[in-house]
């Protein structure tokens, strides 16, 4: 999916909106994917390369057994380069897999955009990993002090049944609100408050 400009406003201002009664700060992220898997390109090239060569032994007699060995690379690397469709990468990747790398990228994206770094510990990331159709919401330890965990899982189910209809941009956005509201109530606007963190989708 590609994010469109209109899209990155509608979130953008949403977060604005969202961190106008809050002292918290929203940050989203979508992702294409939080990891190549190059082993989804090895096991298919493995298969199709198995794949060419019983198709062409019970097809073709051949006079020379080597010649199924050389059959098998162009089945290969069919193989491999059909993996860059997301469908196949996601068929020849395990789910424990996909879950491992979709939280440690997660976390990755936490620190490097300072989530974790808010002077009242009250940043919350909601991120989006297209590939594997998966969403991590991690808070900081103000905010999980306060605001139990089935909360976000009631949030999380609600955002994946929007990104299974491929209607991301509304469900982030309303998500968001879902944010501000629960972070209006425990930690209300102050006086000086400042903006610590950009209100721009985090796409990278």
């Amino acid at each position: 999916m590609k994010i469109s400009e209109t899209d990155k406003e509608i979130i953008s201002e949403a977060i604005k909106t969202a961190e106008s009664k809050t002292s918290g700060e929203i940050v989203p992220v979508i992702l294409g994917s939080s990891d190549f898997y190059p082993a989804a390109h090895f096991r298919l090239a493995l298969i199709m390369g198995i794949l060419a060569s019983l198709i062409c032994y019970y097809t073709y007699d051949f006079n020379d057994p080597i010649m199924l060995l050389f059959i098998q690379l162009p089945g290969m690397v069919v193989g491999y380069l059909l993996a860059y469709l997301n469908f196949f990468k996601r068929l020849f990747t395990s789910q424990s897999e996909m879950d491992e790398e979709v939280f440690q990228r997660a976390l990755e994206v936490f620190y490097k955009n300072k989530v974790s770094m808010t002077k009242d510990r009250t940043g919350i990331m909601i991120f989006i990993s297209l590939l594997e159709r998966k969403v991590e919401i991690l808070a900081d330890c103000g905010i999980n002090e306060k605001v139990e965990k089935e909360y976000w899982n009631n949030m999380l189910n609600n955002l994946l049944s929007k990104i299974k209809t491929n209607d991301i941009t509304s469900g982030l956005a309303e998500a968001i609100a879902e944010c501000g509201r629960s972070l209006e109530k425990s930690f209300p606007i102050k006086g000086d408050d400042t903006n610590e963190i950009s209100d721009d989708l985090v796409t990278d």
